[in-house]
């Protein structure tokens, strides 16, 4: 028994013995790899030392430097540790022991330094992340406690989970080495990230750091489908129920609603509650039913006098009619939102069922007698109306007849009151006379200072073609190039007619500024008219590719200022248009003009919009998030594309998102958060413009004037280069892809 058990304890020795003998040949190649890292002896670093109080051997002397991520160690003659990114002056190339000439007794004496192989920066200090709402955090941090050179700072926000069935897209963002507080605003609501920031250095990525978050849940993205009403049976009503998606959150439950729509009594979802309770505060609307997202593929009885999730399910009143609401619930963390279906409105079933034949065909009876006096009312002032039309008419065309030689505007028919369309409508207090407003405010061209060259088409309108023409200036033999825009008016349609009326209304109210395109003045002959604007040359989106130049350490030829003056321009014009009460919906450089004056007018607008005879711009790419969510354009509409524009301004032409190459893709993208990115060479002031101009919310974006504010400001700083047109390494321009931008042109 005892030399049985002796075998496996020999062995047992043995293999200790083994790897004892491994671990101190690993202690010696430690040794050996320490040695080689070893720098010789030097003096004090010249930069930022940390001492480690503790006595330790070299080899945890460098271990704990290399952990805080500094470059270099130092061993003192008493064993004490110490480390630094920087070296001081080296005394001697071997250990400070052999160095007999160092003078030890020094407040600072000469150190063994040793590399500990680090060379990137440490994490980022202090990194919080506050005020998570559905699509918005806020992150700060600090510089990171051991660094040499860091150049950018770069946060990714990687999806761990979400309920958006977008396809998942995590973003980036990089920031200059001198910001340490930014704004995440394109996040999806209840989806948790991952959310990381290191530092980018010319030796390679920093260490990071990293906390996760999850953003609040927003308002269901779709409206519940409304009920369909399968049977009503009176006392009680069968419902089908369809299920719902929803990208903001996830689905809880459904609420059905009942609503008595014979009380009258605005529906008010605040005060919505159980039927006992609704009962005990007169309200006519009670929730009946909870139910799960599994239990919808069923039909649902209203009125079973169940109990479903903590509601009851009261009978109904066979002579009331009722409307039926679903209410999507989406629930978080303690977080409800709802959203509610539009109503499926019940009628009077029971009661209906219940007439008796005789009170059916008497019913039948009056209706048929109402609905009789009814038509031959109709018929009578059908008759009149066709008779007082045909006198109206006799005497407008005997009043045209003595009407001999004003041929203002050609136009047949009776006069038109003109809405002007192109506005955010304000009640008018006298209907508007067109015609006296073309004679009293527009200037009336002869035709011979109006010189149309018809083999040079600028474009086409909606109304006709567009060619150059020189226009001879008022008392003066001067001439001016115009856009000559002919339109034939006897060959249009009265709503055609009608609808160009109101987008010449458009000019006429925009009045004159320096930065919108001008309605010189009408010209008539006895087949046509000429509306006469000014004309550019060229346009933003041409000048900015024509600075495209490689000079001597820049890759533009135009100003920094220059640049930021155009935005500036473009701003106060399109603030001009905004007091005036017109969205324009097209912004974007092509429809900014430059004249011969180097002024940016702002064009594309009323009957001032007119294109190549083939392709026209396709304005996708700067389109506000919310015209995508099938909402109408508003003001501040405009502002998400004049980012979009000071981000071409910047880009000297690109093309934005160049890197999605399908139009159709652009929508969905911009829904889940994409944005244009921040340029090397543009600031974080700047870009921040562009930032709150993208707003989700649109009344959180800044008006037109406050932006021409906060560029001036900008193009007045000259102690920051807030945009900067000189190489460095690697520069490449943004790409410009036309047929990202222009369409076939429809036929209008």
């Amino acid at each position: 028994m005892s030399n049985t058990l002796s075998i496996p304890f020999l062995r047992l020795i043995r293999i200790m013995r083994i790897l004892r003998f491994l671990f101190a040949l690993y202690t010696i190649r430690s040794v050996i790899s320490l040695e080689n890292d070893f720098l010789g002896c030097y003096n004090n670093s010249p930069g930022k030392v940390i001492s480690i109080e503790q006595y330790v051997s070299t080899p945890a002397c460098i271990k704990l430097c290399y952990s805080k991520y500094y470059r270099y160690s130092f061993i003192a003659k008493e064993s004490s540790c110490s480390c630094s990114n920087y070296l001081g002056e080296q005394v001697f190339n071997g250990t400070c022991n052999e160095c007999h000439s160092c003078d030890y007794n020094s407040k600072a004496p000469p150190a063994d330094t040793y590399a500990t192989g680090n060379l990137v920066p440490g994490p980022p200090k202090n990194f919080v992340i506050s005020n998570i709402t559905e699509n918005h955090v806020r992150i700060t941090w600090q510089e990171p406690e051991s660094f040499i050179e860091i150049t950018k700072y770069r946060i990714k926000a990687n999806v761990i989970h979400t309920y958006s069935s977008y396809s998942t897209y995590s973003p980036e963002w990089t920031y200059s080495n001198n910001t340490y507080q930014t704004e995440l605003i394109t996040l999806l609501p209840a989806t948790k990230y991952n959310i990381t920031l290191s530092t980018i250095s010319p030796d390679g990525d920093g260490a990071l750091v990293f906390r996760v978050i999850e953003t609040k849940i927003d308002t269901p993205d779709s409206e519940p489908n409304k009920p369909e009403v399968v049977e009503n049976r009176g006392q009680q009503i069968d419902i089908k129920l369809l299920p719902t998606s929803n990208n903001n959150g996830p689905i809880t439950s459904y609420k059905i609603i009942v609503v008595n729509e014979d009380l009258n009594q605005d529906f008010d979802p605040s005060t919505l509650t159980s039927y006992h309770e609704a009962n005990r505060n007169q309200l006519s609307y009670y929730v009946t039913a909870e139910l799960s997202p599994t239990d919808i593929t069923k039909i649902f009885t209203i009125g079973d006098g169940q109990t479903y999730g903590r509601y009851y399910n009261a009978p109904l009143e066979s002579d009331v009619n009722y409307n039926i609401i679903v209410a999507l619930v989406s629930r978080l963390n303690g977080v409800e939102k709802v959203r509610y279906s539009s109503g499926a409105i019940t009628g009077n079933g029971v009661s209906i069922l219940n007439v008796s034949d005789e009170q059916m065909e008497g019913d039948h009876q009056t209706v048929i007698i109402g609905l009789s006096v009814a038509i031959g009312l109709l018929t009578f002032m059908l008759i009149v109306g066709i008779i007082g039309f045909i006198i109206l008419k006799s005497r407008v065309v005997n009043r045209r007849h003595r009407l001999s030689d004003n041929q203002e505007l050609t136009l047949q028919g009776p006069m038109i009151e003109v809405e002007n369309n192109g506005y955010i409508h304000e009640d008018e207090p006298m209907p508007v006379n067109h015609y006296r407003n073309l004679k009293q405010r527009v200037r009336t061209i002869p035709v011979n200072q109006l010189k149309v060259e018809p083999t040079n088409l600028l474009g086409v309108g909606r109304y006709g073609r567009v060619n150059s023409a020189l226009l001879q200036e008022k008392d003066s033999e001067n001439v001016i190039p115009v856009a000559a825009y002919t339109i034939q008016d006897k060959k249009m349609s009265q709503e055609t007619r009608k609808t160009m009326l109101q987008e010449l209304d458009l000019l006429i109210k925009v009045g004159k500024h320096e930065n919108t395109v001008e309605f010189l003045g009408m010209c008539e002959t006895a087949h046509l008219i000429y509306i006469a604007l000014e004309h550019g040359s060229l346009n933003l989106k041409d000048v900015l590719l024509g600075s495209r130049d490689a000079l001597p350490g820049r890759f533009s030829n135009m100003s920094e200022s220059r640049a930021l003056e155009i935005a500036v321009q473009v701003a106060r014009g399109m603030a001009h248009l905004d007091n005036c009460q017109i969205i324009h919906k097209q912004l974007c450089a092509r429809s900014v003009i430059i004249t011969s004056n180097n002024v940016p007018k702002i064009t594309s607008f009323g009957i001032a919009q007119y294109f190549s005879h083939n392709k026209i711009p396709d304005y996708t790419r700067w389109t506000a998030v919310e015209v995508f969510k099938n909402h109408p354009y508003n003001r501040k509409s405009d502002i998400w594309s004049f980012a979009c524009v000071l981000w071409e301004i910047c880009a000297l032409g690109g093309t934005p998102y160049g890197s999605v190459a399908n139009n159709n893709e652009i929508p969905e993208r911009i829904l889940k958060g994409l944005r244009l990115p921040q340029l090397q060479y543009i600031d974080d002031d700047l870009y921040q413009i562009m930032l709150d101009c993208w707003q989700l919310d649109y009344d959180e974006r800044p008006t037109f004037m406050q932006l021409v504010d906060s560029l001036e400001y900008l193009k007045h700083n000259t102690l920051i280069p807030h945009v900067n047109f000189q190489l460095f390494p690697n520069f490449q321009y943004e790409q410009f892809y036309p047929d990202m931008e222009l369409a076939v042109r429809p036929i209008f």
